[in-house]
């Protein structure tokens, strides 16, 4: 163990290992000292990856019309497992995909898809997304992000994809008194979108 000296004395607090031979560095970091350590990640194990699909019931459609009614599509917390979400994707097939406008329609949406988080009892927004290229500026954020479209003699493609360094957490059912979610609110007519869906993946703890 280590010595313990009170904060009041003038001699450092000093945190050695057992046998006494070795020190922890500290650091002052605003204001406050802390001990300087290196954590290290384990992998997932590959049984426990999750691909989630945000539903509306059973349907993953989001090609839908939410202008009179929203419409949510949702990725809930689940009964036994913590999920570690270390990405987040749109998949768009249209036809005339258009940057300034929302996919293959011919204008920006009026309100916009709205992405929302609920982690650790936190609940945090993206900006909404009412044209193509926002599914890039205002959703595609981290190291693991990507933003591609492919224009083909069919219908044209989109994928969009959140990735942060640090994965953020969805806590198992019941930790709080309203669970964690992902969820994807769409509040505007998308019934002419040929396909869009949205899903989340990481590992399950």
């Amino acid at each position: 163990m280590g010595d313990i000296i009170d904060r009041e004395s003038s001699s450092p607090i000093r945190i050695v290992g057992g046998d006494e031979a070795f020190e922890a560095d500290v650091i002052t970091e605003g204001g406050f000292k802390k001990l300087y350590v290196k954590a290290t990640a384990a992998p997932q194990p590959v049984g426990n990856l999750f691909f989630l699909h945000a539903k509306n019931g059973s349907e993953e459609q989001m090609s839908v019309d939410g202008s009179t009614t929203e419409v949510e599509f949702i990725i809930n917390a689940e009964a036994v497992n913590d999920l570690i979400v270390t990405s987040l994707l749109f998949e768009a097939f249209d036809g005339g995909l258009k940057i300034d406008k929302f996919l293959g329609q011919n204008s920006p949406l009026t309100n916009g898809i709205l992405i929302e988080v609920k982690s650790q009892d936190d609940i945090f927004q993206f900006l909404p997304i009412t044209n193509t290229q926002e599914f890039d500026s205002h959703f595609s954020f981290g190291s693991g992000r990507s933003f591609s479209l492919v224009f083909a003699s069919g219908n044209d493609s989109m994928v969009a994809r959140f990735g942060l360094d640090t994965p953020f957490i969805i806590k198992k059912q019941g930790t709080y008194a309203s669970d964690d979610y992902i969820k994807v609110i769409i509040r505007d007519d998308l019934e002419s979108i040929s396909s869009l869906q949205f899903l989340a993946s990481g590992g399950r703890e």
